[in-house]
């Protein structure tokens, strides 16, 4: 089993998710058949290199900020055109996660680098995030049926996020001892507990993509499932490694 595959699942295993036995076997496949570049040696070695660079590292959590409250956004926007109610009510936690998490960036930058960025510019770093939370969120309006997405088409979408999660766990593990390393004594216990939240939502999202992928394979087209996988997979490793080649590794 590729290692990729072998930590999502361990980790999946570890927090309690049920046995997602076609999943389990269509990714472990995938990431044999590619195996992810984030799950190799050097991917680690060349973040941690760019790491110790203070300025590359306080740019990588503005990027990230940004990322995670764009993709808040689009995730909130896929929840309204998705007709379980089950998936949608998942879907829209993950973009709520990931409207905090551009926050805790945010907060990550402000503890570890306090003068590094001018007020006027820490105040628009701050509405990256929508600031999306389980009482503040865009209006749940109901859709029309023929707005909905095709259950296929969401499945596919969820595929996508199901592997790009398990490349964002990989990251937070490799932020975490770097993370810790520019922390002080006074910083460390707060920033950590930021890390472990971090890396306890990634698993989470993994989790009920996996969930949604497994519950339309039990009712629908296996083989489709495990070559929408195996296709995705070859695709984020080529995003991953273009991504590589453009800026070095951005969470």
């Amino acid at each position: 089993m590729n290692n990729v595959s072998e930590l999502a699942l361990n980790y999946l295993q570890s927090y309690s998710f049920q046995d997602f036995e076609y999943y389990a076997d269509f990714l472990s496949e995938a990431c044999e058949i590619h195996p992810p570049p984030h799950g190799m040696t050097w991917y680690g070695d060349l973040y941690r290199q760019l790491a110790r660079k203070p300025e590359w590292f306080a740019n990588s959590l503005i990027i990230n900020a940004n990322k995670e409250g764009y993709g808040s956004r689009q995730i909130w926007k896929f929840s309204e055109i998705i007709e379980n109610q089950k998936y949608v009510e998942l879907v829209r936690g993950h973009s709520i996660d990931e409207s905090r998490h551009s926050k805790m960036f945010i907060t990550m930058l402000d503890i570890l680098f306090p003068s590094a960025i001018e007020t006027e510019f820490r105040t628009q770093l701050k509405t990256l995030s929508p600031g999306y939370t389980k009482q503040n969120h865009p209006l749940t309006e109901p859709t029309s049926p023929a707005q909905f997405m095709d259950e296929r088409t969401v499945i596919y979408e969820l595929i996508q996020v199901n592997l790009m999660e398990i490349r964002a766990l990989i990251l937070q593990l490799l932020l975490r001892p770097v993370l810790q390393a520019y922390t002080t004594p006074e910083t460390r216990f707060k920033l950590t507990r930021m890390s472990d939240l971090l890396i306890r939502d990634e698993i989470n999202h993994i989790g009920y993509s996996a969930y949604c992928i497994e519950n339309y394979i039990n009712h629908s087209n296996q083989e489709w499932v495990r070559e929408m996988m195996i296709d995705r997979q070859a695709a984020l490793n080529k995003l991953t490694l273009e991504e590589v080649e453009l800026e070095g590794v951005v969470l």
